[in-house]
């Protein structure tokens, strides 16, 4: 009997539809540990909206007007956050998360979150209010570390992906939230402590939950709790045993393989050709999310704004929806369809086209002598500004951790993503946080540094074209060969593989090549 097209549609939906209904129990512990993610996105966004209120300005002692001073002191408290997140970045993983285990970390992670919100909220000076976004900072990235590794060990194969993204997409959210919660506590004089306290609020409410969260099975296993990680993984598999005993000892198979393999020292990351190639790739990549005007726009937009005068709900919430609805466009629907490099690509392309429209057109427009933009011209700016951020969160906002998390060995694996994950937090972060308010501030103006951006988006297109091949439905022993090249010519190889479209050879590099056991 022939079966139609439509037939086979209903039956994977149903398909589907059981999966996640069989693992309600996972699924929602998954779910509520990517509400971590909210902690991310809302400690970004809250200090773009906090920036721009005036009894905020009035507390700090800063003047109405921003200034080459305010522009300093909006910096350096932005970058207390992200220096907290990048040392947490880099020694969590491996002191906290692996040594202690996921669920600790995370109870850390929220409590540190809570405790710098609190000091936030009371700041009475400059210093006290950046302490607090410190400890913040470390909060978010022990819960960033620990939080993925967490949903990917419990979550089952079919709707991993789908969870992996939740806790992305919840950033975004906080993002919307943050904005729409400004307009109404905007004017209010007590209005940026209560938009700084809510992380208490968030915090305490996180920690309670996780004290009725499990402990992951991966994390019991490695830790020789076979018993418990057992007992642990038939409730996440819905009371099947013989399923949680069958990825178990999948489990137990990779912990010895990864064991056999070993864990590379600092030095054989930076020494071998290989594995310093592909860190290298990752750490750029890293690098180029955030400066190519992402945090310019999340962090800076009600400065951004301001200083183009315009103003409104509109404009502050639709570039933060956008945002949201791209990615989880692209996480959910596109990056397994059309790929990773695609989708990074596209992405890159959109981001410069709307980044210099829109810095263009706010340079034209502006009248010298009033300081204002026409009206239709700051419509236009927004729509460029939303493009841009759909754009970004369709492609670089979830693909550039994806990516990430794909092409690094094993043997390396948990150095080199604390360390890309370091430079976006450190390097990236802390220039474009000193940088934007500076240039907004300065005779560049908002359309200069429009601008700016758009000419870094323009220099990363060629990047990705030569340097990033397509990862998409490849396993990791597939993903590792792409990148193993050595000197000029082994280069040139991988460029013109990539501009070819994509590298779907292994063998015929000519280079040195490492062993299986040192590159896997």
């Amino acid at each position: 009997m022939e079966v139609s097209p439509t037939h086979i549609k209903c039956e994977e939906k149903r398909s589907n539809t059981a999966t996640i209904c069989g693992n309600a129990y996972a699924a929602c512990i998954a779910a509520f540990v990517a509400s971590t993610g909210f902690f991310h996105g809302y400690d970004n966004a809250v200090v773009n909206d906090v920036f721009a209120m005036p009894s905020f300005h009035k507390m700090m002692g800063w003047p109405e007007e921003d200034n080459a001073k305010v522009a300093f002191w909006e910096g350096f408290t932005v970058n207390g956050f992200n220096l907290g997140a990048a040392v947490a970045a880099v020694l969590a993983g491996h002191f906290l998360v692996d040594r202690h285990g996921r669920r600790p970390a995370l109870k850390l992670g929220t409590l540190l979150f809570a405790c710098g919100g609190g000091l936030q909220a009371s700041a009475m000076n400059q210093l006290m209010l950046i302490l607090g976004r410190l400890i913040a900072g470390v909060g978010v990235g022990i819960t960033s570390a620990a939080g993925p590794a967490f949903i990917s060990e419990v979550s089952p194969s079919q709707i991993r992906g789908m969870l992996v993204g939740v806790y992305q997409n919840n950033v975004c959210l906080a993002i919307v939230f943050a904005a729409l919660l400004n307009y109404f506590v905007h004017d209010l004089v007590f209005g940026w402590r209560i938009f700084l306290g809510l992380q208490v609020a968030l915090g305490c409410l996180v920690f309670v939950g996780l004290i009725f969260v499990c402990e992951t099975p991966r994390f019991l296993e490695s830790k020789q709790r076979s018993e418990e990680a057992l007992e642990v993984l038939t409730r996440l598999r819905a009371g099947n045993r013989d399923a949680a005993i069958q990825e178990l000892t999948k489990v137990q198979d990779e912990l010895a393989e990864e064991q056999q393999t070993g864990e590379a020292a600092w030095s054989e990351i930076f020494t071998t050709p290989f594995f310093r190639n592909v860190v290298l790739i990752g750490c750029l990549v890293q690098f180029f999310q955030i400066t190519t005007g992402i945090n310019a726009v999340v962090s800076f937009s009600g400065t951004l704004f301001k200083a183009l005068g315009i103003s409104g709900i509109g404009p502050s919430l639709v570039p933060f929806i956008a945002f949201t609805v791209g990615n989880g466009v692209g996480s959910f629907f596109l990056v397994d369809r059309v790929g990773r490099r695609v989708l990074l690509l596209l992405g890159m392309i959109t981001m410069c086209i709307t980044m210099l429209v829109g810095g263009a057109i706010a340079l034209l427009a502006h009248d010298p002598a009033t300081g204002e933009i026409q009206s239709a011209a700051g419509v236009v700016i927004v729509a460029m500004i939303v493009t841009y951020m759909f754009a970004f969160g369709i492609s670089w906002g979830f693909g550039t951790w994806l990516y990430i998390s794909e092409i690094m060995p094993l043997r390396v694996r948990g150095k080199a993503v604390g360390l890309c994950t370091a430079v976006n937090w450190g390097p990236a972060n802390v220039l474009s946080a000193f940088g934007t308010p500076q240039m907004i501030s300065s005779p560049m103006g908002p359309g200069g540094t429009l601008l700016f951006f758009g000419c870094v988006c323009l220099i990363v297109i060629p990047f990705v074209a030569t340097c990033l091949p397509e990862t998409k439905g490849k396993t990791l022993e597939e993903v590792v060969p792409l990148f193993r090249f050595s000197g000029w010519s082994g280069f040139r190889h991988f460029v013109k593989g990539n501009l070819a479209g994509g590298l779907d050879f292994t063998g015929e590099l000519s280079v040195d090549r490492c062993s299986a056991e040192t590159c896997s």
